[in-house]
């Protein structure tokens, strides 16, 4: 049963991901600095709440999804891989049949965010280019980001602190899928932070230097 409580939080069941309700909001998408693809900067209301992931779904969460026949998949290669290690190496379609999964087992709608709904809750109303520009400490677990690092596995979810959105690992960890076609750039952007059909991942990775978009899941439910 979901939590209708007040909470900033919620859990639709044991092996359901803790989901984070994101308030309706504007924000400036991209940047002028970065890859062609992040071009040009134009302002993006998300006019509906949606809710997102807490952390990036975890190997045992997956476990439950293919134990469940949901997730026909398997699990993916990983080296070393504990409970809470994010899940990663795998499909697009792979993360929109655990979303399937989820939807059919809360009887709520789960599906993976527009690029525009990650991203704004990726800055978490912050408008440098990471929300944690001007902190100092390792804030995510990326190359360059400082602090001690495994090349073999990502860090644990939650190893680092959240947003002030109270989403964790959004930029370094592992990339995340959304559900987006691909752009060159944004001349031709979703309308209004409106998913569209496929595909592409944000966050960058624990190998990588931390990206202003970001593969692993994270998941959004709502509308």
């Amino acid at each position: 049963m979901r939590n209708h409580s007040k909470s900033a939080s919620f859990q639709d069941c044991p092996d359901c991901p803790v989901m984070v309700r994101i308030a309706p909001g504007s924000f400036s998408m991209g940047s002028d600095q970065g890859d062609r693809s992040e071009r040009p900067v134009h302002k993006v209301t998300i006019a509906k709440p949606f809710a997102l992931g807490a952390y990036e779904v975890t190997v045992a969460e997956w476990r439950a999804c293919v134990e469940g026949g949901g997730c026909t998949g398997g699990m993916p290669r990983m080296t070393k891989p504990t409970d809470s290690t994010p899940i990663h190496n795998i499909s697009w379609l792979e993360a929109q049949a655990y979303a399937k999964w989820l939807s059919q087992k809360t009887g709520q709608r789960y599906r993976l965010p527009s690029e525009a709904e990650w991203e704004y809750a990726a800055r978490g109303g912050t408008t440098g280019r990471y929300w944690w520009d001007g902190q100092t400490g390792t804030l995510a677990n990326c190359k360059d980001c400082g602090g001690a690092q495994e090349r073999l596995t990502p860090a644990s979810v939650g190893s680092y602190k959240p947003n002030p959105f109270g989403l964790h690992d959004m930029n370094g960890g592992v990339a995340e899928w959304v559900a987006d076609c691909w752009h060159a750039d944004y001349g031709r952007p979703p309308i209004a932070g409106s998913a569209c059909c496929a595909a592409g991942p944000g966050g960058g990775a624990w190998l990588t230097s931390p990206t202003r978009r970001g593969c692993s899941t994270i998941l959004t439910c709502g509308t």
